[in-house]
């Protein structure tokens, strides 16, 4: 993840946006002076990446959902659980919520 090879999120189609369980929220990047650049990334349930975006936020402690959210609701997602914190072999945090599409969609 976050090699760049991915379509964005909001471009997957709704059959592609069905096999969407997970997104995870991970290497988090400076993106100037009090902010932040994270990777979102939307999994299958076997965990193979499908589409990947980039949003930033303040580098300050923030609800996550908050910062995901926009991204969710651009493609009709929502998140159906708590958010988890993931252990990393590089130790880059890395954070995942489960979620679905939305029943109006």
């Amino acid at each position: 993840m976050g090699d760049g090879t991915l379509p964005r999120i909001a471009g997957l189609s709704g059959a592609e946006l069905a096999l969407v369980t997970t997104v995870a929220m991970h290497s988090p990047g400076s993106a100037g002076a009090g902010s932040l650049t994270w990777t979102l990334t939307v999994l299958t349930a076997d965990g193979v990446p499908l589409a990947e975006s980039r949003v930033t936020s303040p580098d300050y402690p923030v609800p996550l959902a908050a910062i995901v959210q926009p991204h969710l609701d651009v493609v009709g997602l929502e998140s159906r659980g708590a958010w988890r914190t993931e252990a990393t072999s590089d130790g880059v945090p890395r954070f995942s919520v489960p979620v679905r599409l939305r029943p109006d969609r």
